[in-house]
């Protein structure tokens, strides 16, 4: 009895393995190909005449108008920045400068390419944030945890100074017990809804 169990099951595994990687198989050429069509280079359109050119021209223009949409505003941008903040000056509170020195590593970082996002509140930005920057990592450098917590009080006065220019009614703070989230250092309070605000 346990010998032809045995061999039951012995001719059922293999089948059942073989279609199996028979449907794997097929899946996969499936995959392959979609793979190979979307890496395939896109053939130019023949442009024969003014009209063909110009509806390549408007389709070209459809498609930059829908990548533009795709591109983050200041308000996908700043709680990347805000978290990298937050963890900043949790990691030096305790002396973990490494931390500390990689979060303004990647302030700067994201400070530099916030023009690309809006001109106008990238240079803001840039201009409240580079100096207080270079303080904070000067301190974390040193190792320093008094010049640590006055370039952090200095950076939160240029971040409120920051926000304020350009119509945002958020304040920032280092006190946990007044922030929003762990994630986002900002101050909650009675406000209205500003008026024309973009962040």
């Amino acid at each position: 009895m346990k010998h032809s169990m045995f061999f039951t099951l012995s001719a059922i595994v293999p089948v059942s393995l073989s279609i199996s990687g028979v449907a794997l198989g097929s899946q996969h050429s499936v995959h392959d190909r979609m793979m190979s069509e979307q890496a395939a280079p896109v053939k130019e359109p023949e442009l024969k005449t003014l009209d063909d050119l110009a509806k390549e021209i408007k389709a070209l223009r459809q498609r930059l108008a829908g990548l533009e949409a795709l591109k983050p505003r200041f308000t996908n941008f700043m709680p990347d920045y805000a978290e990298r903040f937050h963890v900043m000056h949790r990691a030096g509170d305790v002396g973990d400068w490494a931390v500390a020195a990689h979060e303004i590593d990647e302030m700067r970082r994201l400070t530099g390419i916030s023009k690309y996002i809006d001109p106008k509140l990238g240079a803001l930005l840039q201009a409240f944030m580079d100096g207080n920057l270079r303080k904070l990592r000067e301190a974390v450098e040193h190792g320093n945890p008094k010049s640590f917590q006055a370039a952090l009080v200095d950076t939160v006065a240029s971040c409120n100074g920051c926000h304020q220019a350009s119509g945002s009614t958020l304040g920032v703070t280092v006190k946990v017990s007044d922030t929003m989230s762990m994630r986002h250092p900002h101050l909650l309070g009675k406000t209205t809804v500003p008026k024309d605000h973009g962040h």
